[in-house]
């Protein structure tokens, strides 16, 4: 099982600085949000682009995997977006993954005039841009006709930088989502705890099933936040904000971890960003994580 971390995409000089030291702790892959702005209704919380930030990353800093987690799919069309996301390939030399999702922070479409259709729409747009992507993604000649997009002989030039870059689909919907994970993704995420991710893995293996698809390939992978502490109340009252958080002694967390392992989790992030205003907060037990328990599992 391998381990990697999700810190804030704040200003430039904070999302670099804590890129440094989590490279430097022992982390499998850092991810990077891909958001406008926060969910609250303030502008005064700075918010890095995505992908130009990971740019810039990939180039800074060697060795580790990197990815979105994830990019809206409603904010670029997906022919930019594999462009984009092969610009990257070639800059990290292999080390980047595309991960995409419906999209769903509503006050960002609003502020900065993306449309923002039905959840039933956003849905249906995913599924048909993780089939272009796959296609594009892997190097092949795409040529697609659907509701909401059209490509006539589409081909990434440069190619990937190795035979394929990987496409991650966020989320769990179980008619929808789940279906267009089994069919067309490489990597799959959702925020969880092990007896909800044992529930939503579940489903993707029956999806998978029904297409012939063997479900062990596709890397599963959990967002979840941790807290150690010997403070009962304390993680219950963290609980209530963040409904997948891993807290308690280090022997506890270990005990959670390992229930993820036994479910077949291949990667498991740990986020480390306050929800509200997407700014930073300390590192410290990140830093516990990597020293206490990444070892147990590699």
């Amino acid at each position: 099982m391998k381990f990697s971390a999700w810190p804030a995409s704040g200003s430039w000089e904070r999302m670099y600085k804590d890129w440094l030291h989590l490279a430097e702790h022992g982390w499998h892959g850092i991810w990077s949000m891909d958001h406008f702005m926060a969910p609250i209704d303030s502008h005064e919380n700075p918010v890095s682009e995505s992908l130009t930030a990971l740019s810039a990353l990939s180039a800074l800093i060697p060795e580790v995997k990197i990815g979105t987690m994830v990019t809206g799919n409603t904010y670029r069309h997906p022919g930019v977006l594999a462009k984009m996301a092969v610009n990257i390939d070639h800059i990290s030399e292999g080390r980047f993954t595309l991960g995409i999702g419906c999209g769903w922070q509503e006050i960002e479409h609003n502020s900065f005039g993306i449309p923002f259709p039905p959840v039933s729409a956003r849905v249906k747009m995913l599924d048909e841009s993780a089939q272009i992507l796959s296609q594009l993604l892997s190097g092949k000649k795409t040529t697609f006709s659907g509701d909401y997009y059209q490509f006539d002989d589409a081909k990434l030039s440069p190619a990937p930088f190795k035979s394929k870059i990987p496409l991650l689909i966020g989320g769990g919907g179980e008619q929808v989502t789940l279906r267009t994970v089994s069919k067309y993704a490489d990597a799959w995420n959702i925020w969880a705890r092990p007896s909800f991710f044992r529930k939503k893995l579940n489903v993707l293996e029956e999806h998978c099933y029904k297409i012939n698809r063997d479900p062990n390939t596709i890397h599963k992978t959990v967002a979840i936040n941790i807290m150690f502490s010997d403070d009962k109340n304390l993680i219950e009252a963290k609980s209530q904000d963040s409904w997948s958080l891993v807290g308690g002694n280090v022997d506890q967390v270990i005990q959670t971890i390992g229930e993820f392992n036994d479910i077949g989790v291949d990667e498991v992030i740990i986020a480390v960003y306050d929800k509200n205003t997407y700014q930073s907060e300390p590192l410290d037990d990140l830093d516990i994580f990597a020293e206490e328990i990444i070892k147990l599992f590699s």
